[in-house]
Order: C-alpha cells, then structure tokens, then sequence
C-alpha cells in the first residue's frame, strides 16, 4: 500500500480490527437501527466496492491497462450470477453447499501470504476460510438456521449446520498439519511463525467475534473489516497496474458499486412487494458474490500462469 493507506495495508490490521469489532458485539443486536445502519454504512464503503474493480483484476489478468467493463466481461458475470440464483432455487441444499466450498476458499485465500499455486498453501488457506466461515457459523447456529430456512426446509438447513458443526475438528486437524508442514520446509522460520500465529488468531478473533454478539454483527464486521481490507490489499497490489495511489483505485470502485446498490434495492422492493419471494431475493443476493469469487480465486490466477508459461 502507499503512504495513504499504510494503516490498513498491515497484515494484521484485518484480524486486530475483528478482534476489537467483539467490544461492539454486546451492544449492537440483530434487531436495532444502529445495528443495521452501521452494517449498511460498512457495506457500502468497505464491502461492496472492494468486488467492484472486477473488471479491472479482469483486465489485468489479460494484460491489460484499462478502467471500462466490455460486454464480454459484463455478460459472462450476469449470466453466472443468474445461473446461480436459478440453481440456489432449484437445489438449495447443494447450492448452499458450492457456495460455502467457494466462499471458504475464497476468503481463506485472502489471508494467507501466498502468489504461487503451491497446493499446500492453497490447502491450507482452504481450510483457514473453512473454519472462520465455519465457526461463524456454529456459533450462530440457531439465527443462521432462521436466515438459511428462508430458502430452503428447516431439515435442511439443520442438517447443514450440524455437518458444519462435526467438521470443524477435522478442519482444524487440515489446517494445523498443512500448517506444521508449511513451517518446516520453510527456510526462514521466524517469518513463517509469524504468518502461522497471524491466521491462528483469525480464528481466534472470530470465535471471540461471534461469542460476543449477533450473526448480523459478527458477519459484517468480519467481511467488511477482516475478509475486504486483506483483499483491497492484494487486489491492489497483485490485480492491476494502473495506479499507485490506492485511493485513485477505490474511486474507481464507485460506478459499480453504486450499480450493485441499485440492484440490491430492486431485488429488496420486488421482494417487499411480494413480486418474488424471499427465496428469490436470497438468491440473488448470494449469487452476487459467485462470479466474484470465482474471477479473483480461478479464472485470473489461471490467466496470469497461462501467460507466465508462454
């Protein structure tokens, strides 16, 4: 990061940040207008536009130097968003289960300092965002079964929370053995130790996060604070060329973030209004974050190696 953002640009400023998002937690419930307008606030300033330059990590990934989205990237990304939306619908269950492989991979990804395909690191930064993701979760079992029922049964969404719950040993198992492995074949230890105790307190921090106040809370302040600010970092850094003033970079996050505001308010007032359902609203507004995931996880890593290897 430049001068401008050297506090957000440190590896730990996300986990701190969640960490101390837990003093907040006992205040602030799911229920109140403090609640829901300091997490929309958090949204629109961190969240949302940090999957708003898309198509400049598109770009990059061709390399390329551009700022506009063509239609051969626009397209792509509507139709997989309604793809999804139109699965999560039809097969909620395994739907919710791609989504929470890909979100899993996803944001453990964004924490753990690897550019290489290295599947060890990969393995090991899955089975991080597995168990923040999963320990979240857990610890909100009975209001993410509330929010998960409004798409598919109640069997359903119980039986996903429990195989949640029984796996997170074996994840903690996953991430610890990838962990000791990374540590010893790694020549300079200090640095190594020092980036294995920065992912162990993610988890850390978002147990705490999660114990201490509600699912809406304990989700945004990770995603926002925790998951946006490591990503704003590599993305940054790592998915384009154009500048090196960060926040020249942010504000070109706005068109399209103020395009996704005005999607979520259409898809929030075709639900009120009872044009679609609740089903339907949830699953745009999960699939949103689908092609996201898999451009900055799959499609641009595999661009930039495939150029790399000509």
């Amino acid at each position: 990061m430049n001068h401008a953002l050297t506090w957000m640009g440190h590896r730990w400023f996300g986990p701190t940040a969640v960490a101390l998002a837990t003093l907040l937690g006992p205040v602030l419930a799911d229920q109140t207008a403090l609640t829901w307008g300091l997490c929309a606030l958090l949204f629109v300033v961190v969240g949302l536009p940090h999957g708003a330059v898309d198509h400049i990590t598109y770009h990059h990934a061709l390399g390329r130097n551009a700022k506009t989205a063509p239609w051969r990237f626009v397209a792509p990304y509507l139709a997989g968003l309604g793809a999804f939306a139109v699965a999560f619908v039809w097969a909620p269950v395994l739907a919710t289960w791609a989504f929470l492989v890909l979100a899993s991979w996803h944001f453990g990804q964004s924490h753990v300092e690897v550019r290489t395909s290295e599947w060890l690191d990969r393995l090991r930064g899955f089975a991080l965002g597995a168990l923040i993701l999963g320990t979240l979760l857990d610890a909100q079992a009975g209001a993410a079964s509330d929010v998960m029922a409004t798409w598919m049964t109640e069997s359903g969404s119980a039986w996903t929370l429990r195989t949640i719950g029984v796996g997170l040993p074996m994840l903690k198992l996953l991430w610890t053995a990838t962990a000791f492995i990374a540590w010893q074949r790694n020549p300079e230890g200090r640095t190594m130790s020092t980036r294995l105790l920065r992912e162990a307190f993610w988890v850390v921090a978002m147990w705490a996060l999660a114990q201490s106040g509600e699912l809406l809370w304990a989700f945004t302040a990770y995603f926002c604070l925790g998951h946006a600010a490591d990503s704003w970092r590599g993305e940054f850094l790592h998915h384009q060329s154009l500048t090196s003033q960060f926040w020249t970079y942010y504000r070109w996050a706005w068109p399209f973030t103020l395009v996704s505001l005005v999607g979520l308010a259409a898809v929030a007032g075709a639900a009120f209004a009872g044009w679609i359902g609740l089903n339907w609203a949830w699953a745009v507004l999960i699939a949103g974050s689908v092609p996201h995931m898999v451009l900055l996880d799959h499609w641009a890593p595999a661009q930039l190696r495939a150029e790399r290897a000509e």
